[in-house]
């Protein structure tokens, strides 16, 4: 009885079970967050699904998410951006003031960063991001500008807006709402100023002057995009050709045809040209890579085709038909077939998925000829997993395009403007959006309150359908955003923040306030680079708040070096869906960002944690 009363009194408690399950539970999400194993909304969910059905939340806590004012004001920013550009006005802005830019690379490379960081400090800077890649694409083919050094400075330029005004990112709103829920007075719309501003002025000129010149310096234009690069495809011989019974050898195709020849198909066997000379049958399947243009040049002579599966039990090639032998091939006429490159954004449909298994061809209309991943040539289109930020070039017709890049999750590059941009609204929509501006700034309505009612009127001034809206809305976000809002609901009931903030202080003994700050800034950051930065919030607010109580600190003042820290994370083109969008456009591979972020999250933390105590105290009441 004496070693079973032991036993029992070892045991962990109910309590501390929860605590034990929570903590596995955001191991777990964290992990597939960082590795990409599951769609980051489905990571979200499945965390919040554990975490009720084993009882550390009752239903309502679990689901409460999805009412959250910070989901809800996301949301709302997201559907006012949506009416923004689909009056036009985007595209006008961009257009106007990018056209008259002369020859001066760094000229236009100044002029973007302003005007796209103006922008993404009120509108969702994927948005804005979208509809300035090919315009200034299309500004540098004009000048003989380089994208690679124009694209990367942009992305990070939507980024610094962001950091300046309380809607001009996802993160800056769900402190703000998570500060307000805890009777704390969260922000002002232009109060992050104070220290975005002095921040993105020092990341401005460290890009211009510096940061500029470790870019790769290429001369993309955007009608030679998709036949300059490096790609895949498979190019089968048809029977009768004058092909069959040639010879093969890889060496000569690098000398013949500028294409590197790496495998042979036949039948289902793969057979290494450089082993023997092979002679060529009907149906055989050569796998090359090289430029899309030569591919292309082979594709045209009589008796071989590109591979283009047109379903999922399919594989027969079909004609390249007559014109499209260049990207910029097909005019206005909807129903010429045209090549295009299309980017894989997050929470793309197609994620995890090959070609065959979602049937793409007859989805959308569209054939793909070749893909690429990491600026680098890829697998075979039909039966590669594809992941974010792969590039697929896309033969189809203007009008199946045009369907395509209004879908959820595709980036198509150089695909003409939807025909029904409603220009005769954009005084309406700007006006809105003005408008929402004001009534926050002034403090007569809360942002959720102002932004939901800027989308009622869109909606009811015929900016915005109701359809459009609910497109809008990206439910990828709602779900990623309400499921980490669970997880840190569940890392305060479990009592998780106070186990953490007792250990600091018995390490610490009082630890400084400058080092805690500069921890939470760190972590903030770490996180941020490998997985969602507004779920990064989610989780870090509950422990920063704790923390700062157990401490004797300022709450504020640590929540304001989680906000900054979630934004400050340019290492890693994985962290912001806006740096995957720029990834294959500009010609980047991944240490470019390394190389050119690593130092940009340096100087912004520099920047940031020296002014944040002297406008946040850390220790309420006194000034640092």
């Amino acid at each position: 009885m004496r070693h079973g009363g032991l036993m029992l009194a070892l045991l962990p408690d109910a309590a501390e079970l929860k605590l034990y399950f929570t903590l596995a539970v955001v191991v777990a999400a964290i992990y597939s967050f960082v590795t990409e194993k599951l769609a980051p909304d489905l990571t979200a969910l499945l965390a919040l699904l554990a975490l009720m059905l084993c009882g550390v939340l009752t239903p309502a806590q679990a689901f409460a998410g999805f009412s959250h004012p910070a989901v809800v004001s996301v949301a709302a920013v997201l559907v006012l951006s949506a009416g923004i550009e689909r009056t036009g006005a985007l595209g006008f802005v961009a257009r106007r003031l990018l056209t008259p830019v002369g020859k001066s690379e760094w000229l236009l490379t100044a002029i973007v960063m302003l005007l796209i960081g103006a922008l993404s400090a009120f509108l969702n800077n994927t948005a804005a991001v979208a509809v300035f890649i090919p315009v200034v694409l299309e500004t540098c083919r004009r000048t003989g500008a380089s994208p690679g050094r124009v694209l990367m400075p942009m992305a990070f330029a939507a980024t610094f807006g962001g950091m300046c005004t309380l809607m001009g990112t996802s993160t800056n709103l769900v402190v703000h709402e998570y500060a307000r829920a805890h009777d704390l007075p969260g922000y002002t719309l232009f109060e992050l100023a104070s220290v975005g501003l002095p921040a993105a002025g020092m990341a401005f000129v460290y890009l211009l002057l510096v940061g500029r010149f470790l870019l790769p310096k290429n001369r993309v234009a955007q009608d030679e995009l998709a036949s300059s690069s490096d790609y895949l495809a498979e190019l089968v011989i048809l029977p009768g050709s004058t092909w069959v019974g040639a010879r093969v050898r890889a060496s000569a195709w690098r000398r013949d045809h500028d294409l590197e020849l790496l495998a042979l198909s036949r039948g289902g066997d793969v057979l290494d040209p450089d082993a023997a000379e092979l002679a060529l049958a009907a149906g055989d399947a050569l796998r090359v890579r090289g430029r899309l243009d030569d591919v292309l040049k082979v594709a045209q002579r009589g008796g071989i085709e590109l591979h283009k599966p047109r379903d999922a039990g399919e594989h027969a090639a079909i004609d390249t038909p007559t014109g499209s032998a260049s990207p910029s091939a097909g005019g206005p006429n909807e129903g010429a077939k045209r090549l295009v490159e299309v980017v894989l954004q997050p929470g793309n449909e197609l994620i995890g998925r090959t070609l065959k298994e979602a049937d793409f061809a007859r989805v959308h209309d569209a054939v793909v000829v070749a893909l690429r991943r990491h600026g680098r040539a890829f697998g075979r289109p039909s039966t590669t997993r594809l992941r974010t930020g792969d590039v697929l070039v896309l033969e189809g017709t203007n009008e199946a395009l045009l369907r395509l890049s209004r879908s959820s999750g595709f980036l198509v590059i150089g695909t003409p403007s939807a025909p029904d941009v409603r220009h005769d609204k954009l005084v309406v929509a700007v006006g809105t959006l003005v408008g929402v501006i004001t009534i926050v700034a002034v403090g007569w309505m809360s942002i959720v309150a102002a932004a939901t009612a800027g989308c009622a009127l869109l909606m009811l001034t015929g900016c915005l359908r109701p359809r459009e809206a609910y497109e809008a809305l990206d439910l990828g976000v709602v779900f990623m955003l309400a499921g980490t809002l669970a997880i840190g609901t569940a890392l305060e009931t479990t009592g998780a923040p106070e186990r953490l903030a007792a250990l600091l202080s018995t390490w610490g003994g009082g630890a400084n306030p400058h080092f805690v700050l500069a921890g939470f800034f760190l972590v903030a950051v770490l996180l941020s680079e490998f997985m969602s930065n507004s779920g990064t919030a989610a989780l870090l607010c509950p422990i920063a708040l704790t923390v700062a109580h157990e401490l004797g600190l300022n709450p504020m003042a640590l929540l304001v070096g989680v906000t900054f820290g979630c934004s400050a994370a340019f290492a890693m083109p994985i962290g912001y869906q806006t740096s995957l969008m720029i990834y294959a456009p500009g010609g980047y591979r991944f240490r470019d960002f390394v190389r050119v972020g690593l130092v940009l999250d340096v100087l912004i933390a520099i920047v940031a944690l020296w002014l944040i105590p002297r406008f946040w105290p850390l220790v309420a009441g006194t000034a640092s």
